[in-house]
């Protein structure tokens, strides 16, 4: 991200990682949907910071580079431990109104979820023992809960698919700008996409009460009441799925940082991606524990 002073203003200039192939059609394509999406829901009411259109494209292409240029927001990013409860039901509040708007977008993608079979598991396990035992051996020790959950995320997927809107699919701390008054704008919207809101507002009701590290269960459920009481709707078969699919998010994290964690060539990725097991494996468990109450449907 780069900061660009000039004579007609500030501006934030974000350019893609080398990953990014922007020769590929479908790749500017996607950019160019996402931020449509995100141009949209700003003319609904929603604080979305959105890319700057030049001609018929946002995503722009010097050199082989690709660059999305935004205006300047002073805002700044908060962690888990720097947000309140204020801050947590504006979200809340804002959730509901992008699934109420229930926008269209020609080109939007449909909510997907990868599901780790039970024997590539086994083989990042296998790998995990030859080259880093630590992880190997949290991840033998938690492997009846992982499998566990990989099999009720795989029947869960389908209970989310009858209903999607389109949001913004990746709204945790580290998308959302705040003022000095405390108001918030959402940034990075490439993960915007169609997918069913009861799943989205579950996730990032668990995120915002910091199932992460020091769940609030109460804090849970008063992001659900504030996004039932801002027109947000709950829908009951799809609750105990959204759960589990969530549980499915983490194993997915927890996989990808097995993998990291043996990096040959990055020490700096091994020990990140050590971390981030620990991180996923203590959530699985936290989640795990709390999903017989957090599934009741005596709180909605």
């Amino acid at each position: 991200m780069w900061r660009l002073e000039s004579q007609r203003g500030n501006f934030a200039v974000k350019q893609l990682s080398v990953d990014a192939d922007v020769s590929d059609a479908d790749t500017v394509e996607h950019y160019n949907v996402t931020e449509t999406i995100a141009e949209t829901f700003a003319g609904r009411g929603v604080p979305a910071i959105y890319a700057i259109k030049q001609g018929e494209t946002y995503l722009q292409v010097i050199d082989g580079e690709g660059y999305l240029v935004y205006p300047w927001s002073t805002g700044a990013a908060l962690d888990i431990f720097q947000i309140s409860t204020g801050h947590a039901l504006k979200i809340a509040r804002i959730i509901a109104r992008m699934h109420r708007a229930n926008i269209t977008v020609p080109g939007a993608n449909r909510q997907q979820f990868d599901i780790h079979g039970e024997e590539k598991i086994l083989q990042l396990l296998e790998l995990a023992w030859e080259f880093n035992r630590e992880v190997a051996k949290s991840l033998q020790d938690a492997l009846p809960n992982v499998l566990s959950v990989v099999e009720r995320q795989r029947s869960a997927t389908q209970s989310l698919k009858c209903h999607q809107v389109i949001s913004h699919g990746d709204l945790d701390q580290k998308n959302v700008l705040w003022d000095t008054a405390g108001n918030p704008a959402l940034i990075d919207w490439e993960s915007a996409r169609e997918l069913n809101p009861t799943y989205e507002i579950v996730l990032e009701a668990l995120n915002w009460s910091g199932i992460g590290s020091r769940f609030d269960p109460e804090l849970f459920w008063t992001l659900i009441s504030s996004y039932r009481n801002a027109g947000g709707i709950i829908e009951g078969d799809s609750l105990e799925a959204s759960f589990h699919c969530v549980l499915g998010d983490w194993v997915n994290w927890l996989m990808y940082n097995v993998g990291r964690s043996f990096d040959p060539e990055d020490q700096a990725q091994r020990i990140l991606g050590a971390q981030q097991v620990d991180l996923a494996l203590s959530t699985l468990r936290r989640l795990s524990k709390e999903l017989p109450e957090l599934v009741s449907r005596d709180r909605l």
